[in-house]
């Protein structure tokens, strides 16, 4: 998965870097945030994450956007050391938005697309690990308050579906969603 992301995200830049030189209404985004990981049958944890996005605003009320999402990694221990270990997953997604301005300068959004999931599990002390890719409906809402034409700044919720995981012949899943902040850069 890391390759085909490699691979992915030096195409888009290739691809994207002229038109972006060009193309008045494009816009970056960058986040940081809460990541859940709701475990089915089990616990919530939590960690940072942060996702990265490119968007194409296509009137005042729609805008498409692809981006990368990195849920942080979460660390569980277990009394047995063999049950101990780490959970790390990153997405891939594209998204329609529809915006809703209140003002100006504030308007309300949300999105909908599809989310690759892909996770990672490991078990400590063990080189054992299982990974897995999955795709997912990804739906959101959130705020944008736009400081001035080049810069906006976003609160959003984002649910990404599940994502899975394979030890032993069982699969577990379990619920990916973030809460950010972040910034918008417009062209």
């Amino acid at each position: 998965m890391k390759k085909i992301a490699s691979i992915i995200a030096l195409a888009t830049a290739t691809l994207a870097t002229p038109f972006l030189a060009y193309a008045e209404g494009t816009y970056v985004k960058a986040s940081i945030g809460r990541s859940n990981y709701k475990i089915d049958g089990g616990s919530n944890e939590h960690t940072t994450g942060g996702s990265l996005g490119l968007g194409y605003i296509i009137d005042k009320n729609w805008d498409a956007e692809i981006g990368y999402t990195n849920f942080g990694t979460v660390k569980y221990s277990d009394p047995d050391p063999s049950q101990s270990g780490s959970l790390k997953t990153q997405t891939i997604y594209a998204a329609g938005i529809g915006k809703l301005p209140i003002t100006d300068t504030f308007s309300v959004f949300g999105k909908a697309g599809v989310a690759f999931n892909y996770s990672k599990a490991t078990i400590y002390g063990t080189p054992y690990s299982s990974s897995k890719t999955n795709t997912a409906l990804l739906l959101g809402a959130g705020l944008n308050y736009q400081f001035m034409k080049e810069l906006a700044a976003t609160l959003d919720y984002t649910y990404y579906g599940k994502g899975k995981i394979a030890f032993g012949g069982e699969t577990g899943d379990f619920k990916l969603d973030q809460v950010s902040a972040g910034f918008k850069y417009y062209f």
